[in-house]
């Protein structure tokens, strides 16, 4: 059942209503500035929109949606244009407007952010007994960048979080009597949604009544992202008697749901009580894991980094707590996380393990004395106290990944493909005129580099045997991002990243002589601006 209620004067917890109107204010004026010489209008209603969807993380069965059977409606926008229109799919994936009213035209040949959500859900919505499946709010979102003369393709993520139960019977349970269990999940029994973002509907805790899905004998639901720290989430009745679970708090001391992710429990119900086996964190489709090792021993320069490691300023590293590293890239920690060593001073976090397969930088003269490095750490805290700009406008730097036959490549939908932050950082260097000429006023001195090079180097010594800071690439930093809770959360030596914008040493490969890419923190997502633009804050890395 859902309620449907008029919230038109309700605030948007949590994001606030204004965040989309803002988000499409934003667009339209990203677009109006992007346009430059190399932009060529194009005739009205010649260039029609032409999307392809699937789902990323599929759903099975009969719970939420796993693939397109046609007529599904999703809605959606396009960078530069004024308002929201409604395509819909067929069961082959292919979205068609709904009607020419909702058919929209390119008006440029400039690349484009498309972004798409269904249901289009813009109101209070009860999700209390999902015993009959979840569909009707299972929200899917999204987004992708693309050009004019393609079919652009979006991978549908989940919004909600979904938890599943899984009995099992113990000692003093008949099977006959697991059958006949009634498996309560808590949790705000209300959502808020609008263009794709979910919300707790009003923070309350309730009583959600999950689905079951009989072939898998799984009990499931849908939750939105919410804080459950100390707070009870599954109990299990049996006759009279009910067992009811609290998870453990995590390091930072708090437990909570994330959008997206999966979180799986196996409890064995016995006479006397129940035990629970909980994998937490991955995506909707079950993936495989790495065994990181539970209990590990750890000798400085002697044990391979991970992910999450202090990084001291003698060049070693000591155990950050990663135990568990899933095929999705979601992590699992020790309980409790370990502290620095004493008497050692950390000044970053490994953020990632061995050299990076699309790092093209040669370390050979650096610290690290060999082509490849064995790792990535990032600084503890900003370069700068404010934005700063990137550098000179309208020169070619070559701060780009190309193919083979020298092609730049997209770093700009694709910014996994550029970690050579290192190599862009020399080149950088080379065009101000040596490090000694990079300065934080000039355009020529290219203010993001020398903070991340010159003037944090001074506030903190890098070691020996590394590369010294630098600015990282696209793909560095949009890896400190998605990675940030799992990186610094839990640590109080580090301190986390601004809900803002943080420049990269990329340029963007469609237009690099006039802008650099940076990653939004408080959007989640990659953008490109003017070089000259005062815009960005600045956390360097370094790699050893």
């Amino acid at each position: 059942m859902k309620i449907i209620r008029n919230i038109a004067r309700r605030p948007w917890p949590r994001i606030g209503g204004w965040l989309p109107v803002m988000m499409l204010i934003c667009g339209v004026l990203a677009s109006c500035s992007s346009e430059d010489e190399s932009t060529a209008p194009l005739p009205d209603g010649k260039y029609p929109l032409q999307l392809t969807a699937e789902v990323a993380q599929p759903q099975t069965r009969a719970g939420g949606k796993d693939a397109w059977t046609g007529g599904e409606e999703i809605r959606v926008s396009l960078e530069g244009v004024f308002g929201n229109k409604t395509y819909v799919m067929d069961a082959s994936g292919n979205a068609s407007p709904k009607d020419a009213d909702n058919a929209f035209y390119w008006k440029n040949t400039d690349e484009a952010r498309v972004s798409a959500w269904t249901p289009d859900i813009e109101s209070e919505t009860d999700i209390s007994d999902q015993s009959g499946g979840y569909a009707a709010f299972d929200v899917l979102y999204a987004s992708a960048i693309g050009r004019y003369d393609q079919a652009i393709n979006l991978r549908f993520i989940h919004r909600m979080a979904k938890i599943e139960v899984i009995l099992k019977a113990g000692e003093g349970i008949t099977e006959e009597e697991l059958e006949g269990a009634t498996v309560t999940i808590f949790g705000d029994p209300l959502t808020h949604s609008t263009a794709g973002l979910v919300s707790p509907g009003d923070q309350s805790d309730g009583e959600i009544k999950p689905y079951y899905d009989a072939a898998t004998k799984k009990y499931e639901a849908l939750v939105p992202p919410q804080d459950m720290t100390g707070k009870p989430l599954i109990r299990i009745s049996i006759g009279s008697n009910d067992f009811t679970y609290t998870p453990e708090t995590e390091a930072a001391g708090k437990f909570g749901f994330f959008g997206g992710k999966r979180y799986a429990y196996t409890i064995t119900v016995k006479a006397s009580g129940i035990e629970v086996t909980a994998a937490k964190g991955g995506t909707w489709n079950a993936g495989g894991s790495e065994n990181v090792g539970v209990t590990i021993t750890y000798d400085g320069t002697e044990t391979e980094p991970k992910i999450g490691d202090y990084y001291y300023s003698d060049g070693t590293w000591r155990d950050g707590g990663l135990r568990k590293l899933y095929a999705d890239g979601t992590m699992e920690w020790a309980e409790t996380k370990p502290q620095p060593e004493n008497g050692k001073n950390v000044i970053a976090i490994v953020f990632h393990a061995g050299h990076h397969e699309n790092d093209a930088s040669d370390y050979s003269a650096t610290g690290i004395g060999q082509q490849k490095c064995h790792g990535y750490a990032v600084a503890l805290q900003d370069a700068t106290n404010g934005y700063c700009k990137w550098g000179v406008y309208g020169t070619e730097l070559g701060c780009c990944p190309t193919d083979g036959s020298g092609k730049k490549q997209n770093n700009y939908s694709a910014p996994d493909i550029d970690w050579s932050g290192y190599a862009w950082t020399q080149k950088i260097i080379t065009a101000a005129g040596g490090k000694d000429k990079l300065n934080a006023t000039e355009d020529s001195g290219y203010p993001a580099t020398y903070y991340a090079v010159v003037d944090y180097a001074h506030k903190v010594p890098s070691p020996a045997n590394s590369t010294g800071w630098f600015l990282p690439s696209i793909g560095q930093m949009w890896n400190v991002y998605q990675n940030r809770a799992s990186l610094f959360e839990g640590k109080t030596v580090v301190s986390g990243l601004k809900s803002d914008w943080y420049w990269s040493s990329s340029e963007f490969y469609d237009y690099p002589a006039r802008r650099a890419l940076y990653v939004s923190v408080r959007n989640g997502d990659v953008f490109r601006s003017y070089k000259y633009s005062r815009s960005s804050f600045v956390r360097p890395v370094l790699a050893f």
